[in-house]
């Protein structure tokens, strides 16, 4: 007996807008931001280009160029009990994410600037479960179901997908006077995603071979969009920022190259667009040696088309089960030395599900854990020379311990998921000026 496609009505349930579920809207794009938490009304080095590129005319004229590189260990897990005899079943994320880079540009002459950028603006990381997940597990009960007693048990179970929206920006800033500047950018974003999965179907009461299934499937997709930006000093000691960032439309088109599951089809369009944001910031320099930042960002994920739920949810837009989404950050800076600065801040992320449990139909969620988080960040800058200081920052993200969703996509099984996570995060990076 030969499975080329298994097709069951339980499957129909995972074919939502994209197969795995993806990060979006990342704030930690360099490594002062890893050090500070807070960015938004900055204006000390080049990665302002993506956090207030309104303020890079209060930079010193020239060249400036701003890298850095983070790695993300990310420790989502999940567990729960099917009720089918084989007690508590825990998985976890099997890998890191060591390469996370970014490289921004700028040129500053009087009131005028120029700036570019390559980033990620979401995405960035790999959801990478070896030994399988409460996914391939609904899977599996499906294949069984659609193998009609030939098999008993599946084996060899895992599930890999990557996001990745690589983005380059370009724009401009104007200096009206002392006190005010304006800035307008535009954004290109190429994004890939991937997923693999696979599982082995075995122990057949008829003594049929072991039967492999397998998916090997990419999603790409492109999109354009803007970035205007005001800064505003009330005073030397005071800055404020405000940040929108359109939102860009992106529609994936599916190749697949290998699909024994039947849950893909190639050349099928899918849309996940990256939303809109409004970001706010303050900065007071309370002394010489001593400044604060102030954080805010709202994330217009309502608006933005993330495809339909799945039947079990009405197939009311995933968006609207999402809800918005909002940061609120503080930072501080302390000039210990000439050439060592001391850096500390945190944050709080607000994730305003409208339905939960129904986003959590989106594939892969439950592997990533999305919820309500706080983060904590420190680290420091050294100023090697005038032209170049290097940064280093660490963030550890809590997320609430013991979290409970109903896996919807378990009916009519009763199916509860305990939820927990937790994220180490490094950069280093250099910031150069000419």
């Amino acid at each position: 007996m030969k499975i080329r496609k298994v097709t069951v009505l339980m499957f129909m349930f995972f074919c939502s807008t994209s197969l795995f579920a993806q990060m979006d809207n990342l704030s930690n794009m360099s490594a002062e931001w890893m050090r500070s938490a807070a960015r938004n009304a900055a204006s000390d080095a080049a990665d302002v280009v993506v956090y207030n590129p309104a303020g890079i005319t209060k930079m010193d004229d020239g060249f400036h160029v701003n890298f850095s590189n983070q790695s993300l260990f990310r420790n989502p897990t999940h567990s729960y009990d099917l009720g089918l005899g084989e007690g508590v079943k825990t998985f976890s994320q099997a890998s890191a994410d060591l390469f996370l880079p970014n490289i921004y540009f700028a040129y500053k002459k009087n009131n005028w600037a120029i700036y570019s950028g390559i980033f990620n603006a979401g995405g960035g990381a790999t959801m990478d479960y070896t030994n399988g997940s409460i996914t391939t597990d609904l899977i599996s009960l499906g294949a069984l179901t659609a193998a009609q007693a030939a098999y008993a048990t599946t084996t060899n179970q895992m599930m890999k997908a990557s996001s990745m929206y690589l983005t380059s920006t370009i724009g401009g800033t104007y200096a009206i006077d002392k006190c005010w500047s304006v800035s307008m950018g535009i954004r290109n974003i190429s994004a890939k995603n991937t997923a693999v999965a696979s599982m082995t179907l075995a122990t057949s009461p008829i003594d049929y071979p072991d039967q492999p299934l397998n998916l090997d499937a990419k999603y790409n997709a492109s999109g354009w969009g803007g970035v205007i930006s005001m800064n505003v000093s009330p005073s030397e000691n005071f800055d404020m920022s405000v940040r929108y960032e359109t939102q860009v439309n992106l529609d994936f088109k599916t190749k697949t190259n290998k699909d024994d599951f039947g849950l893909t089809t190639d050349g099928s369009m899918n849309r996940r667009d990256l939303p809109a944001v409004l970001a706010i910031g303050a900065a007071y320099e309370w002394s010489p040696k001593f400044k604060m930042y102030a954080d805010w960002n709202y994330y217009f994920q309502e608006n933005a088309d993330w495809g339909k739920s799945t039947m079990l949810t009405n197939e009311v837009p995933l968006s609207k089960l999402a809800g918005n989404a909002a940061i609120y950050a503080l930072g501080c800076q302390f000039q210990a030395s000439p050439k060592w600065m001391m850096s500390w801040g945190g944050g709080y992320t607000k994730m305003s599900f409208n339905d939960k449990e129904g986003y959590y139909t989106n594939i892969g969620t439950f592997e990533v854990v999305q919820n309500d988080n706080y983060n904590v960040n420190m680290g420091f800058a050294y100023k090697a020379s005038g032209k170049v200081t290097m940064n280093a920052g660490y963030m550890h993200t809590f997320y609430p311990n013991d979290q409970t969703v109903k896996a919807l996509l378990a009916q009519p099984l009763d199916v509860n998921v305990t939820t927990n996570n937790s994220i180490n995060a490094f950069a280093v990076g250099v910031d150069l000026t000419f």
